[in-house]
């Protein structure tokens, strides 16, 4: 008796297991396909880091996957538009602004226009670099997964 009920109970996990995976693959089929298209900055280190943090943030947004461009829908492209480094006494300030425009991937019409700015203090200069693109980022893509809901 003790062992149906051990099977009943791995049996019951297993299910729900499975129902969590199809609703989690049923809102992936949902969303929107977006790919990441080109990427420009003023040196070769940031167009790298801004491609990176584009990957890294687009996923996290609602309602958006990361997809391959041939399959996606829209198309976002970036671009640094400012990158001021400021050196003090003891520390590196570093202000970053980012512009994303998410264009239909067949017919290239723009549809939104995003920007994000970020700031960031401290000593490692191409570490704090790479964080201020990536927080400037992920505030130009906050209205993302919302804009492209309704855009469905």
């Amino acid at each position: 008796m003790r062992r149906i009920g051990f099977v009943c109970a791995i049996v019951a996990a297993i299910v729900a297991v499975g129902s969590i995976h199809g609703a989690e693959a049923q809102r992936d089929a949902a969303a929107t396909a977006v790919a990441i298209g080109a990427t420009s900055a003023p040196e070769r280190a940031l167009r790298g880091a801004l491609r990176q943090a584009l990957a890294q943030e687009l996923p996290s947004v609602r309602g958006v996957r990361l997809e391959e461009t041939r399959r996606a829908r829209y198309v976002l492209r970036g671009a640094v538009t400012r990158m001021d480094v400021r050196h003090d006494d003891d520390h590196t300030a570093i202000d970053c602004e980012v512009s994303l425009i998410v264009a239909e991937r067949r017919r290239g019409t723009v549809r939104m226009m995003l920007s994000g700015r970020a700031s960031a203090r401290g000593d490692q200069v191409e570490r704090l670099r790479e964080s201020v693109v990536r927080a400037a980022v992920r505030g130009a893509l906050r209205p993302l997964g919302q804009a492209v809901a309704t855009a469905r």
